[in-house]
């Protein structure tokens, strides 16, 4: 009886073992593949452009993620982070407004 259960344990620890070494190993793999294709940015200063063209839409939204930047550094300072933190917008997509009327009416009345 006593051989049965450290047979059993053993069997158990050994699997748990081999359960964490396969786990560390699939890490390690999926992280490489990460690593691969990651890519750095290229990052472009206002100064370094010389002249862009610009539709009158896209000067809106430029002034518009301006704003929006600017809040999320004040949220940021107020929070307790760095004011040195940079905060670059690489990209903003625009979503169209698709939400049911009851949703759009429960939040006009929360915000009024």
């Amino acid at each position: 009886m006593w051989l049965q259960s450290i047979v059993g344990i053993s069997v158990v620890f050994f699997a748990l073992i081999a359960l964490s070494v396969f786990i560390y190993l699939f890490g390690k793999v999926m992280a490489d593949d990460r690593e691969k294709k990651k890519v750095k940015p290229e990052i472009i200063r206002a100064s370094d452009v010389k002249s862009i063209e610009m539709d009158a839409d896209i000067e809106n939204d430029g002034e518009l993620i301006a704003v929006i930047t600017a809040a999320i550094q004040a949220s940021l300072v107020k929070a307790g982070i760095s004011p040195e933190c940079k905060i670059v917008v690489k990209s903003f997509k625009r979503i169209g407004n698709d939400t049911p009327v009851w949703n759009t009416t429960g939040r006009e009345e929360l915000l009024n």
